[in-house]
């Protein structure tokens, strides 16, 4: 029996997976996750910050369907290097797993402008349930959120913490929320209905620094301006995770 091995137990990687359960096939299969979660909708995120899901609620497939399907799943290990000669992955714990075929599947990460202060305390993304579950710990009344970056994701961050109850203002680097997508007149339009709903918008702001000691403060932009915060979300877009597929 040939050994396909999946980096990568997220939505792309497991939908592989599924089509080809579908079909005769003489594979044992080995699902590589870097996370320590089962696979479940990314895109659902947002409804678990606001409250309106819980992580159980948006599991895709659980660990009995793993195991009905003779899926070998490895957990909370990232695979750090592949030799394509000798067909092997090696995981950051040590493991070497040899391979016939191999499904590359490492999806993308959050990406973080350079600015100084995005190591203090309170400073996050948002991009997976880790990520969510700790947002909804430090969410409450209250509590000053920013959110950098007005797009998509930006947006279902600053709605979900706003329900939970933070003081909520987004940071845009652009000229309109979600600039890649809508024209100035849809873009004008979203940012009166995101202040209609009580949430702030600064437009034209780049973001020169996180201020605090130790932990966030505020929030310094290129211009000298500075606002307090709290809590701090980076959601300024993602970038693909193709530097292992690029070193095999």
């Amino acid at each position: 029996m040939k050994h396909l091995v999946v980096i990568g137990n997220g939505m792309a990687g497991v939908a592989c997976v599924e089509q080809i359960l579908k079909f005769q096939h003489d594979f044992q299969i080995t699902i590589f996750g870097d996370e320590t979660h089962v696979n479940y909708n990314r895109i659902m995120l947002s409804s678990v910050l606001a409250g309106e899901k819980s992580a159980e609620d948006i599991v895709i497939n659980d660990i009995d369907w793993y195991q009905a399907n003779g899926i070998t799943l490895r957990l909370g290990v990232r695979i750090e290097a592949i030799d394509s000669e000798a067909r092997t992955v090696t995981g950051a714990d040590g493991s070497v797993t040899p391979f016939d075929k191999l499904i590359i599947a490492t999806g993308s990460s959050a990406f973080v402008p350079p600015m100084d202060g995005v190591d203090k305390k309170d400073v996050h993304v948002f991009r997976t349930l880790d990520d969510t579950r700790e947002l909804l710990e430090k969410s409450r009344p209250g509590c000053r959120a920013v959110v950098i970056g007005g797009g998509l994701l930006g947006l279902e961050a600053a709605r979900g913490l706003q329900v939970q109850g933070c003081a909520v203002t987004v940071v845009h680097l652009g000229d309109r929320l979600m600039d890649r997508q809508l024209d100035p007149t849809g873009g004008m339009f979203l940012n009166r209905k995101m202040k209609n709903l009580g949430v702030d918008v600064l437009l034209h702001k780049s973001t020169r620094a996180l201020t605090g000691i130790g932990k966030v403060e505020g929030l310094r932009f290129a211009d000298g301006e500075e606002i307090g915060a709290d809590l701090v979300v980076i959601a300024a877009g993602i970038r693909p995770n193709a530097a292992l597929g690029k070193l095999a």
